[in-house]
């Protein structure tokens, strides 16, 4: 269609932003699109970041709100940027009253998410939702990459007190911290902890009230889905293992900076 999508992929993503969410049967009566081509297609669409799969059985499928798909797209086809930027905004425009919904509701739910860009806007979107606390159990590599993306909600959310709990697994090198990461040592509000054991797993916990948890956390995001969910369960057995980590874990102070650099 010269946006970025082929015609079935149009057809899946339009008819599920009207639906809202829908198993893949129901789709494909309501598109007239062959059940085969449907879940083909919303395969596609999953891996380009712009639907949502809920682990559900049966499974069911979100589109990703018109704004955030918007930019999805632009990033997709930046080497395109100039040519194809009008027909996307003309094309996502005529959509325009479809209602956007608000992206998480009440429901409990746990949803896969994949491709780079979206999953770093989730994550942006969780730290800007912050109110009172954050704890990141995560690889160095992968905490690095991410907290270089999310930088900005950092600073703003230490702002206004609220308070970060970043636990780093053991690197295969000693730790070398950005300088963005050592100034950020000195605000009461940032405490940063590094193990003394390889970490299996990589999770976010925002407020108690949502976490993401990573597929394969010594993968690229891009090569590495999260699993994005409210459930009190998932989230509960994830800050009991944080808690546990970090009371038997010594905080990193930039004392340790300073030594490290000396050595």
């Amino acid at each position: 269609m010269g946006i970025g999508f082929t015609k079935n992929q149009a057809r899946v993503y339009l008819t599920l932003l009207k639906l809202g969410r829908s198993e893949g049967r129901s789709l494909s009566n309501i598109a007239n699109i062959p059940k085969p081509v449907v879940y083909r297609t919303l395969e596609e669409l999953q891996k380009m970041g712009l639907v949502e799969k809920e682990i559900a059985f049966p499974s069911k499928f979100k589109a990703t709100p018109l704004k955030q798909g918007l930019q999805i797209l632009l990033n997709q086809s930046l080497e395109h940027y100039n040519e194809r930027r009008g027909r996307t905004e003309q094309f996502l425009l005529k959509k325009q009253h479809l209602d956007e919904e608000n992206f998480r509701d009440k429901e409990y739910r746990l949803i896969s998410i994949e491709g780079k860009d979206r999953i770093i806007q989730t994550i942006k979107s969780q730290h800007a939702k912050a109110c009172k606390f954050v704890d990141i159990l995560s690889t160095m590599n992968r905490w690095l990459h991410i907290f270089d993306c999310c930088f900005e909600n950092y600073t703003k959310n230490l702002a206004r007190n609220v308070h970060y709990r970043i636990l780093i697994g053991k690197a295969e090198s000693k730790a070398v911290f950005p300088d963005e990461v050592t100034r950020l040592l000195s605000d009461p509000n940032f405490e940063l902890k590094v193990t003394n054991t390889t970490l299996v797993n990589n999770f976010g916990i925002f407020d108690g009230e949502e976490a993401t948890f990573n597929f394969f956390p010594s993968k690229p995001l891009k090569e590495s889905p999260i699993i994005w969910t409210n459930h009190p369960s998932f989230i509960a057995m994830a800050q009991d293992h944080f808690n546990k980590l970090w009371k038997s874990t010594r905080k990193y102070t930039l004392k340790n900076t300073q030594a490290r650099a000396n050595h």
